[in-house]
């Protein structure tokens, strides 16, 4: 059996900088050259071809985590990597702890074999193993206990982040060369190529030669520092954030006294312009720069792209059709359940059978969901892959987990719903306010508008006009997101 993998977005900025962490997937924007880096010391690179490779993780100036490599080879010629992670995030004042754990297995050719992965912060526990199996990748994810198996198929056996290096240490690398490698990211799930680009070289305090690597999957740019034998010694990020190889003492030396730059405050979208009442804004108008305006995408009539123009138009909620509860289309996607939104679960069926109870339309039963999950859940950061049923059973978490359970809920339901990723306005970190990166649903509402934005994480039927969309679905398709952080800017033109 082949099931359609669909994880839910991770687009709180903590989520998707502390993903970029774990998958060495670094999107390179220098938006401040003149800071200062942390050195590469004569001792650390002496290090570099030890059996363990240590690295400390920073943001900004910031010694916040730390990370361990081990490379091993077989008599046969297979190739083991391993990896594991500690580091501590703030999001909103709340510091976090977050350990991660990896490795992949390629065969004498350099080919990916095998690969696991495994990450807890706090409550939030998730593992995933996988192995290349003819022309598929079979895959096992376990969230909260739950176990999914999967099946994607595959034209070519692809790499996994731990195993490039098993790439990069086959290549003459010299400036200009350039080479594609087939890529599987296990954690979004989304499959393609990727592309590496020598793009300057550097020498060393021991006077070896080490390549400027820049990499592109998708809109996401990754910048690193390697030698010629394919040993990552740096990598550069959005945001401030960098992974520097050091020597193990140095490398766990993290401060504990500190509390680490707040990542949701860095991840802001600036405005020019002040909002007044933005919970309660029906219309928008903003001039978007910083990105290619082709990567914006129109909604209509809810969200309309004109030059660079972003217009939002959100139908007040007695302008909403009342449908009948239950779809003719029993096929649609928008009913199916997937890894993270366990729609079929007794758990979730037996709660949406109860909310949804006497409701006479598809209207009135989602605005019963909406409320229930505003109510349910505990407002509180979380790093990890939302899933509806583990938000159900912790009742915490922040918007992909309020997004998360709504969709699981109002799908287990029959009501056709998907989610919308992209920013919203808000001043929870600062006087000034500005836009973060935001996760909420979309239910089909039927009329003018159709699909109709809701927010349970503010408690909002139908959402204020400052949800800005940028993409829809599952995270496979909303990868180029994270491109767009330290990126994207706005300007206010209208709103009511």
């Amino acid at each position: 059996m082949r099931l359609k993998a669909s994880p839910l977005v991770i687009i709180e900025a903590i989520a998707v900088v502390s993903f970029i962490i774990l998958l060495g997937f670094l999107g390179y924007q220098n938006s401040n050259p003149s800071r200062q880096l942390q050195p590469l010391t004569q001792e650390a690179l002496v290090n570099s071809s030890a059996e363990e490779r240590w690295n400390g993780i920073f943001l900004e100036d910031q010694h916040v985590g730390y990370s361990v490599q081990r490379t091993s080879t077989s008599d046969s010629g297979e190739m083991l990597f391993e990896q594991r992670s500690v580091f501590r995030i703030n999001t909103f004042g709340s510091v976090q702890e977050v350990v991660t754990a990896g490795a992949a297995l390629t065969d004498t050719a350099g080919m990916l074999r095998r690969f696991d992965f495994f990450m807890v912060s706090g409550e939030i526990k998730m593992s995933a193993r996988g192995e290349v199996s003819g022309n598929s990748i079979v895959m096992e994810v376990d969230q909260g206990g739950e176990i999914s198996n999967l099946d994607f198929s595959i034209d070519e056996p692809p790499h996994v982040s731990l195993s490039l290096e098993s790439v990069i240490r086959r290549q003459t690398l010299q400036l200009g060369h350039s080479f594609t490698v087939p890529y599987f990211d296990p954690i979004t799930m989304s499959n393609g190529e990727m592309t590496l680009r020598v793009v300057d070289s550097e020498v060393l305090e021991n006077g070896e030669e080490a390549w400027w690597l820049a990499t592109t999957f998708g809109d996401i740019e990754t910048r690193s520092l390697v030698t010629t034998g394919g040993d990552v010694l740096r990598q550069e990020g959005a945001l401030g954030l960098s992974v520097v190889r050091m020597t193990a003492e140095s490398a766990q030396a993290v401060p504990i006294d500190d509390d680490p730059v707040d990542l949701i405050a860095l991840s802001m979208v600036p405005l020019e312009g002040k909002l007044k009442k933005p919970r309660d804004s029906r219309k928008l108008t903003v001039q978007v720069s910083g990105i290619p305006l082709e990567k914006l995408t129109a909604y209509p009539p809810l969200q309309i792209i004109k030059d660079d123009l972003i217009i939002i138009d959100v139908p007040l909620l007695e302008e909403l059709p009342e449908l009948s509860i239950e779809t003719e289309d029993t096929e649609s996607q928008w009913l199916e359940g997937t890894i993270t939104l366990p729609v079929n679960h007794l758990e979730i069926v037996e709660k949406a059978s109860e909310l949804v109870k006497g409701s006479s339309n598809r209207l009135e039963a989602a605005q019963k969901i909406n409320q229930f999950v505003f109510d349910h859940m505990e407002k509180v950061p979380a790093i990890g892959v939302p899933n509806g049923l583990q938000s159900l059973r912790s009742a915490q978490g922040d918007c992909n987990e309020h997004t998360a359970l709504f969709v699981t809920l109002a799908r287990a339901a029959g009501i056709p719903s998907r989610i919308a990723a992209g920013i919203v306005f808000s001043d929870r970190a600062g006087p000034i306010g500005g836009f973060y990166y935001h996760a909420w649903p979309e239910v089909q509402l039927g009329g003018p508008s159709d699909w109709v934005p809701i927010d349970p994480t503010f408690g909002q039927f139908p959402a204020d006009a400052t949800h800005i969309k940028l993409a829809e679905g599952d995270l496979d398709q909303q990868v180029e997101i994270m491109g767009y952080v330290g990126r994207l800017k706005l300007k206010l033109i209208d709103h009511l």
